[in-house]
């Protein structure tokens, strides 16, 4: 039976989920449009007249909850940006918003960017233009009850995943972990959190990866967190991702945004009573699991040595998985001249 605070959660994320058309997460979009040119924002900074910037956020993640209060408190306005929101449930869905020119700038895990370039060498223009944040996750694996004292006979069970985000990553070092051979698991993908809850409801899903919001509700529904991501070994970085066209002809418009991103960033440290009641107020979720959450949040915004290792490390561990066909270099869907513009001093990329 679902508590009230429960049904208020899932069905807000069920009307955000319904309110964006979100495209499926496959390795590409139909019709390769990942050459398509973005609009150019509109607005002339020169006349005092913000520019607008299209922001793909995923929803419940840092830079969904910079953007809510740097919008609320006027930080994007105060840098000349009208900052257009669109809340999509996983990272891979915000870049195919970008490459069909649905939004200018968006949000993705690290094995996330180099799968969906690694499945479209031929015809990507996506560039990654600044590190996000970066190292050890939250959270871990949450198994139904059941198997709460023999995680063995997880071995074969459902497992929630979803294809091209950071969640095949993890439930991958998940199965290292337990030792199960992975092309013997069944995996149970979705598209969006409502999916997911339905599975373990029904008593399809055994197990899957959870953090913050979403681990609170299946903590609500009895479920157990059996393996705490740091037993995992799980690390993650996360990037700041847009065309190469919008890149070239936007860079000072995207270092004014990684500049106000920062100063919601430090805004909500500051006030974190107040953010997180806020984003409770707007978005159901549960203040105290905002503040636990963010008070181990770090901004690295900014382009890291340690952030382009990550990524050529995810980079080699997913063509030994065989998640696409052709090794390559990451670092040359690098670009860092609007974080420079912003951050020369937090750019420490080596030749970037």
């Amino acid at each position: 039976m679902m508590t009230a605070r429960r049904k208020q959660i899932v069905g807000l994320l069920l009307l955000l989920l319904m309110a964006v058309s979100v495209i499926g997460c496959s390795n590409a979009a139909p019709g390769n449009p990942e050459t398509k040119e973005s609009a150019v924002t509109k607005g002339d900074s020169s006349k005092g007249e913000p520019k607008q910037l299209r922001l793909a956020v995923m929803t419940g993640m840092f830079n969904h909850y910079t953007a809510l209060i740097g919008v609320e408190q006027g930080i994007y306005l105060k840098h000349g940006i009208d900052l257009q929101i669109t809340e999509y449930p996983a990272g891979i869905n915000t870049v195919d918003a970008l490459v069909t020119d649905q939004a200018d700038l968006g949000f993705v895990a690290d094995f996330a960017i180099v799968n969906r370039i690694g499945n479209t060498l031929d015809s990507t223009n996506l560039v990654i233009v600044s590190e996000v944040q970066g190292g050890p996750v939250n959270g871990g694996l949450y198994v139904n009850p059941d198997y709460k004292d023999n995680l063995n006979a997880l071995d074969g069970k459902g497992f929630i995943s979803s294809v091209g985000t950071v969640i095949e990553y993890y439930n991958s070092k998940i199965f290292e972990y337990l030792g199960f051979e992975e092309d013997k698991q069944q995996l149970l993908n979705i598209d969006n959190p409502q999916t997911s809850l339905a599975l373990a409801q029904k008593g399809d899903a055994a197990a899957l990866f959870a953090s913050g919001a979403n681990a609170k509700l299946y903590e609500e529904m009895g479920w157990i967190k059996a393996v705490d991501a740091s037993e995992l070994n799980i690390n993650t970085y996360s990037f700041d991702v847009a065309t190469k066209e919008f890149n070239e002809n936007n860079k000072e418009l995207i270092s004014q945004y990684l500049q106000a991103t920062q100063e919601s960033f430090d805004y909500i440290v500051s006030h974190l009573d107040e953010s997180a009641a806020y984003l409770e107020k707007t978005l159901g979720v549960n203040a105290e699991v905002v503040k636990a959450d963010w008070s181990a949040a770090k901004s690295g915004i900014g382009f890291s040595e340690e952030g382009a290792l990550q990524l050529e490390a995810i980079e080699k561990w997913a063509l030994g998985k065989e998640k696409f066909k052709q090794d390559y270099a990451i670092r040359d869907y690098i670009n860092t001249d609007a974080v420079k513009l912003a951050f020369p001093d937090k750019v420490t990329i080596a030749g970037k």
